[in-house]
């Protein structure tokens, strides 16, 4: 078989799945593309040659995890973030187009110091670290698997730039290390909180696609509490923390699920009736960045 016969074939099966008859064209291409070692402009040159029986191999693997609903991303094993190409597996979720926004927000706001807070594949922290290289990054989360990976690609694309820690949330160890840096520089700490949690109700996952949720990490897509559960656990967490000499925090940016903004907004207000709490809407105008500036903060108080 040549390969243009190959390609042509793993479309037609791709399209019965995909029910998208350019999207199968891309992943056909991407497909041989890993599974022979080329990239694309070789596969069109090269469409008359004819398959070895590994090669062959190799591209049905991958097409039959295709052709199963597996994410394209995870048979590649990588996922374009940023402008950048980042390691992915099982798991990590894979980065999404609208947390891009995230950063660009995060981004907008002069800090010395980041802290991304359940950073998964390392897409927020690394990008934070790659695109303000001055900045000192802190990326923490509660898996040390995905932690693995994280470091992995920190080590890639930001070499030396991104403090990675086990922990949940804003634990003890994350914050005693936030204020030490502080605290050897001696000067007031400009440190912005980026979280991109599990933000999901459990119910979602009867109307998500199978390739989300027969291959996604659950617990980095899913949570209780209508998908509230870990974004209200960390703006608690946050009001909780004292302030010092070095000012610990100043702005936090947590993306969300749209149908959430008024209940989480309400409930950020509640927290930090002194503070200016916004909503940013991200790429398609959806409303999925809480955004609360502490720095005029005076006091806070729990929601009862």
């Amino acid at each position: 078989m040549t390969l243009a016969t190959w390609l042509l074939n793993a479309e037609k099966r791709l399209v019965q799945v995909l029910k998208d008859k350019e999207i199968a064209h891309q992943d056909t291409c991407w497909i041989a593309a890993k599974a022979l070692n080329h990239d694309h402009v070789w596969l069109v040159t090269h469409g008359d040659s004819t398959l070895t029986i590994m090669q062959s191999w190799k591209l049905d693997r991958l097409l039959r995890r295709r052709l199963r609903d597996e994410p394209l991303a995870y048979l590649l094993g990588h996922a374009p973030f940023f402008g950048r190409e980042f390691v992915v597996d099982k798991r990590v979720l894979i980065p999404r187009p609208e947390t891009e926004d995230l950063v660009e927000e995060a981004l907008k706001i002069p800090a010395t110091h980041y802290a991304d807070i359940g950073t998964g594949s390392g897409a927020i922290g690394v990008t934070l670290a790659a695109e303000s290289p001055r900045s000192t990054v802190f990326a923490s989360d509660a898996n040390a698997k995905t932690l693995a990976v994280a470091k992995k690609n920190a080590r890639r694309l930001a070499p030396g730039h991104v403090r990675f820690f086990h922990g949940s949330l804003l634990h003890p160890t994350l914050i005693r290390s936030i204020r030490a840096v502080g605290a050897r520089h001696a000067v007031p700490l400009r440190l912005t909180i980026v979280a991109n949690l599990p933000y999901l109700p459990p119910s979602d996952k009867k109307i998500m696609p199978a390739s989300v949720t027969k291959y996604e990490p659950y617990k980095a897509l899913f949570t209780d509490d209508d998908g509230m559960k870990l974004n209200k656990r960390l703006l608690v967490q946050i009001s909780h923390l004292q302030p010092t000499a070095y000012h610990l925090p100043t702005i936090a940016l947590l993306e969300f699920d749209p149908p959430q903004s008024k209940k989480l907004s309400a409930f950020a207000k509640s927290l930090f009736p002194d503070a200016d709490v916004s909503i940013i809407r991200d790429r398609c105008g959806r409303e999925r960045i809480l955004r609360v500036n502490l720095r005029s903060r005076r006091k806070s108080r729990l929601a009862s």
